[in-house]
């Protein structure tokens, strides 16, 4: 993780989060990011490290957060189609202890 990150990101971030706040009350933490990186993508930085960022600047505004990078319109895996996908989510059965070998 870096520390140290231009005005300009740092700007943009705080824009991006504000504005999503204002419009819905909620900032979705995966949307946002990805938002700022696609238009930083000069400064290189991770989505990781723009996600905390966000993270932090939404708690600033005491907003409520979300994690849903699933319905934001952010690419899933498989063959792009938009269908449903098993290999994108894994169903689990909880019911059955699992074995740890």
């Amino acid at each position: 993780m870096r520390y140290e990150y231009s005005a300009q990101l740092r700007d943009d971030v705080n824009s991006a989060v504000l504005a999503a706040f204002n419009k819905t009350g909620i900032v979705n933490i995966t949307a946002v990011a990805e938002r700022v990186r696609i238009s930083n993508l000069a400064e290189n930085v991770a989505l990781e490290d723009i996600e905390y960022l966000v993270l932090q600047a939404a708690q600033l505004l005491g907003a409520a957060i979300e994690f849903d990078g699933l319905n934001s319109g952010l690419a899933l895996p498989g063959d792009g189609d938009g269908e449903d996908d098993d290999s994108a989510i894994a169903s689990f059965d909880l019911r059955q202890p699992a074995s740890l070998q």
